[in-house]
């Protein structure tokens, strides 16, 4: 301690102020992952993809703070130790992330195409597992909470239930005392207040008559026409600049913790010299 002066003294400080924000990042993303996981109701929306990767987002996001706490830690004990070894393995460990990083964020924009279809196929084949309104199993839970909470219906909109087995296979639902066969599930059909379904409750369609045609074409106000993807991709398109955002600056930081944790390891290295 001490033994570094001028630019790596100014550097090892830096180094543990980013660190201590990467360590921040780090909480972020283990705390909502944790309360994900162990929150008393949760619809599993994401169990639309039939996909374990996918469908496990909470798990993941748990591993990535994990990770990044890890790293932190690393990186401050590093710097404030002046410890050439861990200096080296958090240089080592950060590059091979950064690289990882740039490496994914290419396949994604090269296979843009490829991914979109992945999606939906595997948004398809949970469609297939589709049970009805009422049901516990997980992809009906999954399906009639996406549809309520982002306010859509299907895929690509509420037309694409008609060829799935649900809709062959469905039993009759009693409407005003007649037995209809429907053509999509009744949680297509416009709710006041979608967020109930965080809560764990199931939210009454504000008029499943006209949702379903009963007097009034469709689509219609009382139902959602756009499909789920769609909404889905809305989503992040409108929210593109929050996301970039938060990515940007995780990449600031990463890129300054490897110029940093040089800096400090060249200032221990010359220190040694020195000696």
């Amino acid at each position: 301690m001490g033994s570094l002066e001028g630019c790596a003294a100014c550097s090892k400080i830096l180094l543990i102020v980013f660190n201590v924000v990467f360590f921040i990042f780090g909480a972020v993303f283990l705390g909502i992952g944790i309360w994900a996981t162990t929150d008393i109701y949760r619809p599993d929306i994401l169990k639309i993809m039939d996909n374990p990767a996918i469908q496990n987002g909470s798990y993941v996001l748990i591993a990535i703070g994990a990770f990044i706490f890890i790293l932190a830690f690393l990186g401050c004990c590093g710097a404030c130790c002046e410890n050439k070894c861990m200096l080296i393995m958090y240089f080592i460990i950060l590059l091979i992330v950064v690289i990882i990083q740039i490496a994914a964020g290419a396949v994604v924009v090269a296979f843009n195409n490829t991914v979109q279809t992945y999606l939906r196929d595997e948004m398809s084949k949970s469609m297939e597992k589709y049970e009805s309104a009422d049901s516990t199993e997980t992809y009906s839970v999954a399906w009639n909470a996406a549809q309520s909470f982002l306010q859509c219906c299907g895929i690509d909109n509420y037309t694409d239930w008609q060829d799935t087995t649900w809709a062959t296979e469905q039993t009759p639902t009693n409407v005003d005392g007649v037995d209809i066969t429907l053509d999509y599930p009744l949680s297509c059909c416009y709710v006041e207040d979608p967020t109930q379904v965080v809560s764990g409750e199931t939210p009454m369609p504000d008029n499943v008559t006209a949702c379903i045609g009963f007097g009034v074409d469709v689509p219609n106000k009382y139902m959602y026409s756009d499909g789920c993807y769609t909404t889905l991709k809305q989503y992040l398109e409108d929210n593109i600049m929050y996301v970039g955002a938060v990515a940007l600056g995780i990449a600031f930081i990463e890129i300054m913790g490897l110029i940093l944790s040089c800096c400090v390891y060249r200032g221990l290295k010359k220190a040694e010299e020195v000696i």
